[in-house]
Protein backbone atom coordinates (compact mmCIF):
# COMPACT_ATOMS: atom_id res chain seq x y z
CA UNK A 1 0.00 0.00 0.00
CA UNK A 2 1.06 3.79 -0.77
CA UNK A 3 0.45 4.65 2.79
CA UNK A 4 3.40 1.97 3.78
CA UNK A 5 5.62 2.41 0.96
CA UNK A 6 5.81 6.01 1.82
CA UNK A 7 6.52 5.29 5.74
CA UNK A 8 9.44 3.39 4.64
CA UNK A 9 10.51 5.48 2.20
CA UNK A 10 11.24 8.12 4.82
CA UNK A 11 12.72 5.39 7.31
CA UNK A 12 15.29 3.84 4.33
CA UNK A 13 16.19 7.71 3.61
CA UNK A 14 16.85 8.19 7.34
CA UNK A 15 18.65 5.14 7.59
CA UNK A 16 20.89 5.80 4.67
CA UNK A 17 21.81 9.03 5.97
CA UNK A 18 23.00 7.89 9.63
CA UNK A 19 24.95 4.95 7.73
CA UNK A 20 26.64 7.97 5.95
CA UNK A 21 27.62 9.82 8.77
CA UNK A 22 29.06 6.49 10.37
CA UNK A 23 31.77 6.15 7.56
CA UNK A 24 32.61 9.54 7.57
CA UNK A 25 30.26 10.79 4.89
CA UNK A 26 29.48 14.19 4.13
CA UNK A 27 32.76 14.76 2.27
CA UNK A 28 32.91 16.53 -1.53
CA UNK A 29 33.32 12.63 -2.66
CA UNK A 30 30.10 11.86 -0.65
CA UNK A 31 26.86 10.63 -2.66
CA UNK A 32 24.35 13.42 -2.80
CA UNK A 33 21.35 13.49 -0.47
CA UNK A 34 18.71 11.67 -1.76
CA UNK A 35 16.20 14.18 -3.22
CA UNK A 36 12.82 14.44 -1.74
CA UNK A 37 9.89 12.10 -2.60
CA UNK A 38 8.13 13.07 -6.09
CA UNK A 39 4.27 12.70 -4.77
CA UNK A 40 2.59 13.40 -1.48
CA UNK A 41 3.25 11.46 1.66
CA UNK A 42 0.77 10.56 3.59
CA UNK A 43 0.73 10.06 7.11
CA UNK A 44 -1.46 8.15 10.12
CA UNK A 45 -3.19 11.09 11.66
CA UNK A 46 -1.85 9.45 14.61
CA UNK A 47 1.57 10.09 13.57
CA UNK A 48 1.14 13.39 11.96
CA UNK A 49 4.53 15.25 11.35
CA UNK A 50 5.45 18.54 13.28
CA UNK A 51 5.58 20.54 9.88
CA UNK A 52 3.22 20.44 7.06
CA UNK A 53 5.86 20.54 4.47
CA UNK A 54 6.73 16.87 5.67
CA UNK A 55 3.38 15.94 3.60
CA UNK A 56 5.47 17.45 0.32
CA UNK A 57 1.27 18.38 -1.02
CA UNK A 58 0.93 22.12 0.19
CA UNK A 59 4.64 24.01 -0.18
CA UNK A 60 6.01 27.57 0.39
CA UNK A 61 8.52 29.83 0.34
CA UNK A 62 7.24 32.68 1.48
CA UNK A 63 6.59 34.30 -1.50
CA UNK A 64 4.41 31.70 -2.81
CA UNK A 65 2.00 28.66 -1.66
CA UNK A 66 1.45 25.93 -4.53
CA UNK A 67 0.47 22.14 -4.48
CA UNK A 68 2.72 19.29 -5.58
CA UNK A 69 1.94 18.42 -8.95
CA UNK A 70 0.47 14.86 -8.11
CA UNK A 71 -2.86 17.06 -5.93
CA UNK A 72 -5.64 18.09 -7.77
CA UNK A 73 -7.22 21.52 -6.94
CA UNK A 74 -10.77 21.72 -6.89
CA UNK A 75 -13.81 23.95 -5.51
CA UNK A 76 -17.71 24.07 -4.92
CA UNK A 77 -20.56 25.61 -6.45
CA UNK A 78 -21.79 27.09 -3.15
CA UNK A 79 -18.66 27.08 -0.69
CA UNK A 80 -19.05 27.00 3.36
CA UNK A 81 -19.03 29.89 4.92
CA UNK A 82 -15.90 30.60 7.46
CA UNK A 83 -16.10 33.50 8.77
CA UNK A 84 -14.69 35.22 4.45
CA UNK A 85 -11.60 32.79 4.82
CA UNK A 86 -10.47 31.80 1.35
CA UNK A 87 -9.92 28.73 0.46
CA UNK A 88 -7.95 26.30 -1.28
CA UNK A 89 -9.37 22.78 -1.52
CA UNK A 90 -6.99 19.80 -3.02
CA UNK A 91 -7.42 16.61 -3.64
CA UNK A 92 -4.36 13.80 -3.46
CA UNK A 93 -5.36 9.96 -5.27
CA UNK A 94 -2.32 7.36 -4.43
CA UNK A 95 -1.40 6.27 -8.13
CA UNK A 96 -3.38 3.37 -9.51
CA UNK A 97 -5.91 3.89 -7.49
CA UNK A 98 -9.64 5.73 -8.31
CA UNK A 99 -12.22 7.41 -6.97
CA UNK A 100 -15.40 5.76 -7.56
CA UNK A 101 -17.90 7.86 -8.92
CA UNK A 102 -21.67 8.35 -7.18
CA UNK A 103 -23.95 10.76 -7.31
CA UNK A 104 -25.38 10.14 -3.91
CA UNK A 105 -23.71 11.42 -0.99
CA UNK A 106 -19.75 12.18 -0.89
CA UNK A 107 -17.59 10.66 -3.87
CA UNK A 108 -16.04 7.44 -2.94
CA UNK A 109 -12.45 7.95 -2.08
CA UNK A 110 -10.00 5.30 -2.01
CA UNK A 111 -7.47 4.37 0.95
CA UNK A 112 -4.53 6.51 0.99
CA UNK A 113 -6.56 9.61 -0.17
CA UNK A 114 -5.68 12.74 1.56
CA UNK A 115 -7.78 15.84 0.83
CA UNK A 116 -6.14 19.51 2.08
CA UNK A 117 -7.82 22.99 2.54
CA UNK A 118 -5.95 26.15 3.65
CA UNK A 119 -7.68 28.66 4.79
CA UNK A 120 -6.22 32.31 4.00
CA UNK A 121 -7.41 36.17 3.54
CA UNK A 122 -6.68 39.13 0.94
CA UNK A 123 -4.23 41.58 2.80
CA UNK A 124 -5.16 44.93 3.22
CA UNK A 125 -4.00 47.73 5.79
CA UNK A 126 -5.61 47.46 9.29
CA UNK A 127 -5.27 50.40 11.85
CA UNK A 128 -4.07 48.67 15.01
CA UNK A 129 -0.52 46.08 14.77
CA UNK A 130 -2.25 43.57 17.28
CA UNK A 131 -4.51 42.22 14.67
CA UNK A 132 -4.28 40.78 11.44
CA UNK A 133 -5.35 42.99 8.56
CA UNK A 134 -7.54 41.07 6.27
CA UNK A 135 -10.05 42.13 3.74
CA UNK A 136 -13.31 40.77 3.38
CA UNK A 137 -14.19 38.77 -0.09
CA UNK A 138 -16.45 36.33 -1.45
CA UNK A 139 -14.42 35.58 -4.78
CA UNK A 140 -12.45 32.44 -3.71
CA UNK A 141 -9.40 32.36 -6.44
CA UNK A 142 -8.19 29.08 -8.55
CA UNK A 143 -5.60 27.60 -9.39
CA UNK A 144 -2.41 25.45 -8.06
CA UNK A 145 -1.09 28.88 -5.92
CA UNK A 146 -1.93 31.26 -4.07
CA UNK A 147 0.57 34.79 -4.13
CA UNK A 148 1.44 35.17 -0.33
CA UNK A 149 2.26 39.35 -1.38
CA UNK A 150 -0.85 39.82 -2.15
CA UNK A 151 -2.68 36.86 0.96
CA UNK A 152 -2.20 35.53 4.49
CA UNK A 153 -2.34 31.80 4.95
CA UNK A 154 -3.92 30.99 8.41
CA UNK A 155 -4.52 27.58 8.31
CA UNK A 156 -4.28 24.12 6.26
CA UNK A 157 -6.80 21.03 7.61
CA UNK A 158 -5.60 17.35 6.23
CA UNK A 159 -8.35 14.69 6.28
CA UNK A 160 -7.49 11.25 5.36
CA UNK A 161 -9.02 7.90 5.04
CA UNK A 162 -6.50 5.56 6.47
CA UNK A 163 -6.16 1.24 5.79
CA UNK A 164 -8.64 0.66 8.00
CA UNK A 165 -11.22 2.76 5.66
CA UNK A 166 -12.12 5.53 8.28
CA UNK A 167 -10.98 9.32 7.95
CA UNK A 168 -9.19 10.82 10.15
CA UNK A 169 -8.19 14.20 10.32
CA UNK A 170 -5.85 16.92 11.92
CA UNK A 171 -4.65 20.52 11.12
CA UNK A 172 -1.56 23.06 11.02
CA UNK A 173 -1.22 26.32 11.73
CA UNK A 174 1.10 28.84 9.33
CA UNK A 175 3.80 30.31 10.94
CA UNK A 176 4.32 34.08 10.97
CA UNK A 177 6.95 33.82 7.78
CA UNK A 178 4.82 31.68 5.89
CA UNK A 179 7.29 29.21 5.02
CA UNK A 180 5.60 25.92 6.78
CA UNK A 181 2.87 25.20 9.15
CA UNK A 182 3.28 23.56 12.67
CA UNK A 183 0.71 20.43 14.06
CA UNK A 184 -1.68 21.99 16.20
CA UNK A 185 -4.26 19.51 17.56
CA UNK A 186 -5.51 21.55 20.43
CA UNK A 187 -6.93 24.64 18.35
CA UNK A 188 -6.25 28.36 18.56
CA UNK A 189 -7.72 31.89 18.56
CA UNK A 190 -6.21 34.36 16.09
CA UNK A 191 -7.23 38.01 16.47
CA UNK A 192 -8.08 39.81 13.32
CA UNK A 193 -9.79 42.05 11.24
CA UNK A 194 -11.87 42.52 8.80
CA UNK A 195 -12.18 45.10 6.29
CA UNK A 196 -14.69 45.87 3.35
CA UNK A 197 -14.89 48.47 0.63
CA UNK A 198 -17.00 50.88 3.04
CA UNK A 199 -17.23 51.08 6.31
CA UNK A 200 -15.13 50.80 9.77
CA UNK A 201 -13.25 47.42 10.51
CA UNK A 202 -14.02 44.43 12.05
CA UNK A 203 -12.24 42.77 14.71
CA UNK A 204 -13.26 39.27 15.45
CA UNK A 205 -11.08 36.16 16.38
CA UNK A 206 -10.72 33.57 14.27
CA UNK A 207 -11.11 30.13 15.73
CA UNK A 208 -8.63 27.38 14.70
CA UNK A 209 -10.51 24.11 15.62
CA UNK A 210 -9.30 21.44 17.60
CA UNK A 211 -9.84 17.16 16.98
CA UNK A 212 -13.14 17.80 19.13
CA UNK A 213 -14.42 20.50 17.32
CA UNK A 214 -13.93 19.25 13.74
CA UNK A 215 -16.04 16.18 14.71
CA UNK A 216 -19.26 17.75 15.59
CA UNK A 217 -19.68 18.75 11.52
CA UNK A 218 -17.71 16.03 9.58
CA UNK A 219 -19.43 13.02 11.71
CA UNK A 220 -22.24 13.77 9.36
CA UNK A 221 -23.97 10.75 9.54
CA UNK A 222 -23.39 9.32 13.56
CA UNK A 223 -25.07 12.13 15.60
CA UNK A 224 -21.71 14.29 15.54
CA UNK A 225 -20.34 11.61 17.65
CA UNK A 226 -18.92 9.09 15.44
CA UNK A 227 -16.55 8.24 12.28
CA UNK A 228 -16.21 11.15 10.04
CA UNK A 229 -16.79 11.86 6.65
CA UNK A 230 -15.78 14.79 3.79
CA UNK A 231 -18.71 17.08 3.50
CA UNK A 232 -17.85 19.39 0.43
CA UNK A 233 -16.88 16.44 -2.07
CA UNK A 234 -20.11 15.35 -4.06
CA UNK A 235 -20.68 15.56 -7.21
CA UNK A 236 -23.65 18.26 -6.89
CA UNK A 237 -21.02 20.62 -5.21
CA UNK A 238 -18.35 20.11 -7.91
CA UNK A 239 -20.03 20.00 -11.31
CA UNK A 240 -18.86 22.83 -11.95
CA UNK A 241 -15.55 24.21 -14.74
CA UNK A 242 -12.46 25.05 -12.69
CA UNK A 243 -9.10 27.17 -14.31
CA UNK A 244 -6.52 24.62 -13.27
CA UNK A 245 -3.98 27.42 -14.82
CA UNK A 246 -1.60 27.17 -17.94
CA UNK A 247 -4.65 27.12 -20.29
CA UNK A 248 -6.98 24.34 -18.59
CA UNK A 249 -10.34 24.77 -18.07
CA UNK A 250 -12.56 22.27 -17.47
CA UNK A 251 -15.30 20.62 -15.59
CA UNK A 252 -13.95 18.95 -12.40
CA UNK A 253 -15.80 15.50 -12.58
CA UNK A 254 -14.67 15.02 -16.08
CA UNK A 255 -11.34 16.24 -15.49
CA UNK A 256 -10.79 13.79 -13.10
CA UNK A 257 -12.09 10.76 -15.03
CA UNK A 258 -9.50 12.64 -17.65
CA UNK A 259 -6.60 12.03 -15.42
CA UNK A 260 -7.81 8.39 -15.21
CA UNK A 261 -8.61 8.66 -11.45
CA UNK A 262 -12.56 8.36 -11.77
CA UNK A 263 -14.12 4.50 -12.01
CA UNK A 264 -17.83 4.19 -12.72
CA UNK A 265 -18.33 7.88 -14.63
CA UNK A 266 -20.79 7.77 -17.57
CA UNK A 267 -21.02 11.25 -18.43
CA UNK A 268 -21.93 14.57 -16.60
CA UNK A 269 -26.23 13.69 -18.44
CA UNK A 270 -28.49 13.50 -15.70
CA UNK A 271 -25.52 14.76 -12.66
CA UNK A 272 -26.78 16.47 -10.15
CA UNK A 273 -25.75 20.31 -10.00
CA UNK A 274 -25.46 22.79 -6.98
CA UNK A 275 -26.27 26.79 -8.22
CA UNK A 276 -23.49 29.26 -6.87
CA UNK A 277 -25.67 31.24 -4.52
CA UNK A 278 -23.95 34.65 -5.14
CA UNK A 279 -25.61 34.17 -8.69
CA UNK A 280 -28.80 36.48 -8.84
CA UNK A 281 -29.29 35.15 -12.20
CA UNK A 282 -30.78 32.02 -10.80
CA UNK A 283 -34.00 31.45 -9.07
CA UNK A 284 -34.06 32.18 -5.69
CA UNK A 285 -35.33 29.38 -4.19
CA UNK A 286 -32.11 27.36 -5.78
CA UNK A 287 -29.53 29.64 -4.40
CA UNK A 288 -30.52 29.35 -0.77
CA UNK A 289 -31.23 25.43 -1.30
CA UNK A 290 -27.39 25.24 -2.62
CA UNK A 291 -26.33 27.35 0.76
CA UNK A 292 -28.40 26.05 3.42
CA UNK A 293 -27.50 22.89 2.53
CA UNK A 294 -23.58 23.36 1.94
CA UNK A 295 -23.50 25.29 5.15
CA UNK A 296 -26.09 23.17 7.39
CA UNK A 297 -27.35 19.95 6.35
CA UNK A 298 -24.18 18.22 7.47
CA UNK A 299 -25.65 18.50 11.16
CA UNK A 300 -29.44 19.08 9.70
CA UNK A 301 -30.10 16.08 8.21
CA UNK A 302 -31.60 12.32 9.50
CA UNK A 303 -28.30 11.26 11.14
CA UNK A 304 -26.20 14.22 11.65
CA UNK A 305 -25.37 16.41 14.84
CA UNK A 306 -28.50 18.03 14.62
CA UNK A 307 -30.82 15.35 13.63
CA UNK A 308 -32.64 15.35 17.23
CA UNK A 309 -33.83 19.04 15.66
CA UNK A 310 -36.25 17.53 13.35
CA UNK A 311 -34.79 20.14 10.81
CA UNK A 312 -33.65 18.83 7.74
CA UNK A 313 -31.88 21.29 5.67
CA UNK A 314 -30.08 18.80 3.14
CA UNK A 315 -30.78 19.59 -1.02
CA UNK A 316 -33.24 17.10 -1.42
CA UNK A 317 -35.56 18.19 1.53
CA UNK A 318 -35.42 22.06 1.15
CA UNK A 319 -38.57 22.85 -1.43
CA UNK A 320 -40.02 19.47 -0.74
CA UNK A 321 -43.89 19.00 -0.11
CA UNK A 322 -43.31 18.14 3.15
CA UNK A 323 -42.38 21.12 4.20
CA UNK A 324 -42.10 21.15 8.01
CA UNK A 325 -39.36 18.94 7.18
CA UNK A 326 -37.27 22.23 6.36
CA UNK A 327 -39.01 24.21 8.64
CA UNK A 328 -41.70 25.67 7.49
CA UNK A 329 -44.55 26.28 10.16
CA UNK A 330 -42.08 24.00 12.46
CA UNK A 331 -41.55 25.25 16.36
CA UNK A 332 -38.20 24.29 17.20
CA UNK A 333 -37.48 20.97 19.37
CA UNK A 334 -34.12 21.79 20.83
CA UNK A 335 -33.83 25.34 21.39
CA UNK A 336 -35.12 27.23 24.43
CA UNK A 337 -33.75 30.71 23.64
CA UNK A 338 -36.00 31.89 21.13
CA UNK A 339 -36.03 35.82 21.09
CA UNK A 340 -39.58 37.42 21.03
CA UNK A 341 -41.99 37.08 18.32
CA UNK A 342 -39.84 34.08 16.66
CA UNK A 343 -41.84 31.37 16.87
CA UNK A 344 -41.30 29.26 13.69
CA UNK A 345 -38.29 27.77 11.96
CA UNK A 346 -39.75 29.03 8.66
CA UNK A 347 -42.21 31.47 8.59
CA UNK A 348 -43.49 32.22 5.23
CA UNK A 349 -43.03 35.68 4.12
CA UNK A 350 -41.72 36.64 7.53
CA UNK A 351 -37.89 36.71 7.59
CA UNK A 352 -38.15 39.08 10.32
CA UNK A 353 -40.09 36.12 12.42
CA UNK A 354 -38.47 32.73 11.08
CA UNK A 355 -36.06 31.69 13.68
CA UNK A 356 -33.97 30.19 10.91
CA UNK A 357 -32.39 33.20 9.53
CA UNK A 358 -32.34 34.98 13.31
CA UNK A 359 -29.95 32.64 14.32
CA UNK A 360 -27.63 32.74 10.86
CA UNK A 361 -27.95 36.10 11.92
CA UNK A 362 -25.96 36.78 15.10
CA UNK A 363 -22.97 35.64 16.83
CA UNK A 364 -24.52 35.34 20.57
CA UNK A 365 -23.13 32.48 21.99
CA UNK A 366 -26.38 29.85 22.28
CA UNK A 367 -28.10 31.74 19.40
CA UNK A 368 -25.56 31.33 16.75
CA UNK A 369 -25.77 29.03 14.27
CA UNK A 370 -23.70 27.25 12.90
CA UNK A 371 -22.06 26.83 16.21
CA UNK A 372 -18.43 25.61 14.66
CA UNK A 373 -16.72 27.97 11.96
CA UNK A 374 -18.64 31.42 12.54
CA UNK A 375 -17.84 34.13 14.28
CA UNK A 376 -19.04 36.87 11.86
CA UNK A 377 -22.43 37.34 10.22
CA UNK A 378 -22.19 36.61 6.49
CA UNK A 379 -24.74 39.50 5.46
CA UNK A 380 -24.68 38.69 1.86
CA UNK A 381 -25.93 34.91 2.82
CA UNK A 382 -28.69 36.15 5.31
CA UNK A 383 -29.61 39.51 3.05
CA UNK A 384 -30.44 36.35 0.54
CA UNK A 385 -32.43 34.04 2.70
CA UNK A 386 -34.70 37.26 3.33
CA UNK A 387 -35.46 37.24 -0.08
CA UNK A 388 -36.16 33.89 -0.39
CA UNK A 389 -38.29 33.30 3.07
CA UNK A 390 -39.92 36.60 1.85
CA UNK A 391 -41.09 35.43 -1.61
CA UNK A 392 -42.42 31.79 -0.19
CA UNK A 393 -45.95 33.03 -0.30
CA UNK A 394 -45.55 33.63 -4.27
CA UNK A 395 -45.53 31.23 -6.66
CA UNK A 396 -44.63 28.74 -7.16
CA UNK A 397 -44.13 28.14 -3.78
CA UNK A 398 -47.49 29.87 -2.99
CA UNK A 399 -47.11 28.58 0.85
CA UNK A 400 -49.21 29.93 3.84
CA UNK A 401 -47.87 32.23 6.64
CA UNK A 402 -47.83 30.10 9.69
CA UNK A 403 -50.48 31.08 12.70
CA UNK A 404 -49.51 34.44 14.62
Amino acid sequence: MLLIRNLKLGLSTALCALVLAACGGGGDDAPATPAAPAVPVVFPVAEAPAKLSAWNAVRSDGSTMSLNAAVVPYDLSSALFTDYALKMRAVYVPAGKQITYTTTGTLDFPVGTAIYKTFYYPKATGTDPKLIPVGKSTTHPQGSTIDLTKHRLIETRIIVREASGKWTGTTYVWDADQKDASLNISGKYVEMELISATGAPEPFTYVVPNQQTCQKCHATETGGGGEVLPIGPKVRNMNKDYDYGGGVKANQITHLNDLKLLAGFTGLAGAPSNVDWTDASKPIGDRAKAYLDVNCAHCHNGKGNASQSGLKLTHEDIGSAATSLWGVCKKPLAYSNTAPGYRYDVNPGSPQTSILLFRLNTTLTGDIMPVVGRQTIHTEATSMLADWIRQLTSAPSSLVACPP
